[in-house]
């Protein structure tokens, strides 16, 4: 740990890595989702896996720490709250100019990022907080506050201390903070070290936080001040800057206070890092200037107590969460500055906390719940993997125009394909989207953009009953959670997207038009509705903004069918993940579903009520050219086309491959009175017939079967 001086006192926890969730309350002030009535529609259908309902764990509150906790979710953003101003930075964003990197491995490339920061006061003394996203290493970072005492940038000085390389003007004094201990440094360059003179710090190191408390009569505090905090690597001796490998002259690795309005957006940076909320920041800090990122700290706000809401805004924000699995320190390196699509789908952002982009349109109302958008970025992007110049084009017709709030989860990486613990943050972001906003997820779609769009297929093929929608966009295809891709089987599982509304698209030069063009084929094949684009000339990073338009017009108005007269549902026992809550068992009126045998390539189960089996139908294929902007387009669509009626019977037909068990519920499968059970199975199967509270268990053998069941 290095040395301390003798009034710095330490916290040592152990961190626990977990695979399932604490049930404790959220440490954030959350607008909880509204209803109009008792008849809301849920947020999340119970369809969707147990990875769904976790409880979030509760952040560890910081020793030396005696003010609130209710740190705002929104990055760029801060509340006053009971005698303490909090404010919460962005993730992953410590990288200075846009091209700094961390020489020492126990930074684990995120050794100095803020990830909130406080200032408090109460009785005799003021208390200064910042909270890092990784503390692997307590020695590492140096944090300093620049005070701006009468907030007049005429007085005080611009240069800050310990070799920073940086400039901002009107500061009085500086707060200097590292694990060794806290130094007061004013304009004229005069020292103190005030631990030595009855300052606290602590450094805890499981909520990763240094708190420094300074008696009044060290520090004095009135009036409105403007402050400012950077974050570096500490020097030998923890009051200075080490340089970075890249430069010498700059050495702020991380500037706090940059507003959402100021980091709103994706700025472009061949050369920089900027898709982490740090454009604005990396600009900055590319000459050294901090002028633009400054709170305002007003201690009569402080002292009367106020407590203000937590922001919440209409528009694009980015949000953190607790996840349920803390998978280690810090990020993989090359995840700052991706070359493509990583030559790993495994995880390369690690610790408990993570971001997620939301679009809230401007017609929301907490009164009436809104359709849910969860979308996917595709490989070597992230949760602002759909911002920039031509963002409009996506979030225009999907949420704005939907009334839909969208969500962008960073799913633990750049290049995960939404498998194992990348796709528990997926469903882990929808869950904190509704604690915070009224949702409708009768109303939910999922799609992505080429490896978002592989991860849209596996959420839909795997959880039908939990989504309206799916938009498969210029990327066809699907991943195993072993790994495995683009198997030849693997478009037989287009059959369990038989009831919900299927998007797809690609170009006619684009890397993804062979598989969109298979996976047609299947759709076709299996007589299952759907519409496909082939976009003439596009390539593949057209889609970033490209077609999203179609796809919000094909799948507008989409619910959920919850009672649909045919099932077919195929799954892959090797894909369950039990202990990350990622269950494959269920589809729509039949659950509990278990494979015989777990080694098996499949299970699968097709059910047929004969008391909802009313309309006769037949699909139509049409296939036609027509013009989307400057694109000619091929547009195949496959529909079920009513020809004829029949009267509804109580008789249910079902065919078992490789099931163990399942549970079919008669209620929602419309069946009455006494039923006719026709089942097929290819070997020992357990069937559970359920009515309301009242169960019938049947254990069939391999062939043919006809019972009769009848229950109250």
């Amino acid at each position: 740990m290095g040395h301390r001086t003798a009034t710095t006192s330490t916290t040592r926890r152990l961190l626990a890595i977990t695979a399932v969730a604490c049930t404790a309350a959220a440490t954030a002030i959350t607008a909880g989702p509204a209803s109009a009535s008792t008849e809301a529609p849920v947020e999340i259908p119970a369809a969707a896996p147990p990875a769904a309902f976790l409880d979030e764990p509760a952040l560890p509150g910081a020793d030396g720490w005696t003010f609130s906790e209710a740190f705002s979710r929104t990055s760029g953003t801060a509340r006053y709250d009971d005698g303490a101003l909090l404010w919460t930075d962005w993730l992953f964003d410590d990288t200075g100019d846009g091209s700094l990197t961390y020489a020492d491995e126990a930074a684990h490339a995120n050794g100095s990022d803020v990830f909130r920061a406080g200032v408090g006061a109460k009785g005799r003394s003021s208390s200064w907080r910042v909270d890092f996203t990784t503390l692997a290493d307590a020695d590492l970072p140096i944090a300093v506050w620049a005070l701006d005492t009468d907030a007049d940038p005429e007085t005080g000085t611009s240069r800050w201390p310990g070799d920073a390389g940086v400039t901002s003007p009107g500061s009085e004094a500086f707060l200097i903070v590292s694990s060794r201990g806290v130094r007061l440094e004013t304009a004229a360059g005069q020292q103190r070290d005030l631990t030595r003179l009855g300052a606290t710090l602590t450094v805890d190191e499981e909520a990763k936080s240094f708190v420094a408390e300074i008696p009044r009569s060290l520090l004095r505090i009135n009036g409105v001040w403007n402050v400012r905090l950077a974050t570096g690597v500490a020097d030998e001796s923890g009051f200075g800057f080490a340089a970075a490998p890249q430069r010498s002259d700059m050495r702020v690795y991380n500037a706090a206070f940059r507003t959402d309005m100021q980091e709103g957006e994706r700025l472009p940076g061949t050369a920089m890092a900027t898709s982490w909320n740090n454009g604005a920041q990396s600009r900055a800090l590319a000459d050294g200037d901090l002028t633009p990122f400054a709170l305002p700290l007003d201690w009569r706000r402080i002292a009367r107590g106020e407590v203000e809401d937590e922001p919440l805004r209409t528009g694009f924000s980015t949000r953190w969460f607790v996840s349920s699995v803390d998978l280690g320190p810090g990020v993989h390196p090359e995840v700052r500055q991706p070359l493509g699509q990583p030559p790993t789908a495994d995880p390369r952002v690690y610790g408990r906390v993570q971001p997620y982009l939301v679009y809230v349109p401007s017609t929301y109302d907490p009164s009436h719940p809104a359709p849910v958008s969860i979308l996917l970025h595709g490989g070597g992007g992230n949760h602002n993997g759909f911002r920039g110049a031509q963002e409009d084009e996506l979030f225009g017709p999907v949420c704005e125009d939907r009334g839909s709030v969208c969500v962008s989860p960073l799913g633990r990486g750049d290049g995960t394909w939404y498998i194992n613990e990348a796709e528990l943050d997926v469903w882990e972001v929808w869950n904190r989207a509704a604690q915070t906003y009224a949702l409708d997820g009768t109303q939910t779609v999922v799609a992505g953009h080429s490896m978002g769009g592989v991860g849209a297929t596996r959420f839909a093929t795997n959880y039908p009953a939990a989504f309206a929608g799916v938009g498969i966009v210029s990327g066809a295809g699907y991943r195993t959670a072993g790994g495995a891709r683009d198997d030849a089987q693997d478009p037989l599982r287009v059959e369990n997207l038989a009831n919900m509304a299927v998007y797809m698209d690609a170009g006619t030069e684009d890397i993804a038009e062979g598989n969109t063009r298979s996976w047609g084929a299947a759709f076709e094949a299996a007589a299952v509705p759907h519409r496909v684009h082939y976009y003439e000339g596009a390539t593949h990073g057209h889609f970033q903004w490209l077609g999203w338009r179609e796809f919000a017009e094909h799948i507008d108005g989409a619910e959920i069918e919850r009672t649909p007269s045919r099932i077919a549902y195929r799954w892959d026992p090797a894909e369950q993940r039990d202990s990350l809550g990622l269950t494959m068992d269920n589809a729509y009126w039949v659950s509990e579903l278990t494979p015989r045998d777990a080694d098996d390539r499949w299970s699968r189960i097709e059910a047929r009520s004969g008391a909802l089996d009313t309309v006769l139908d037949e699909p139509v294929v049409t296939s036609e050219t027509r013009t989307y902007g400057d694109y000619e387009t091929e547009v195949r669509q496959l529909v079920r086309q009513p020809v004829g009626t029949r009267e509804p019977a109580q008789e249910l037909d079902l065919a078992l491959v490789n099931v163990g068990t399942a549970t079919v519920d008669l209620d929602e499968a419309g069946l009455t009175g006494a039923v006719t059970v026709r089942v097929t199975t290819d070997g020992e199967s357990e069937l559970r017939l359920r009515r309301g509270d009242t169960e019938r268990i049947e254990r069939v053998e391999a062939g043919a079967h006809v019972l009769t069941v009848q229950l109250p």
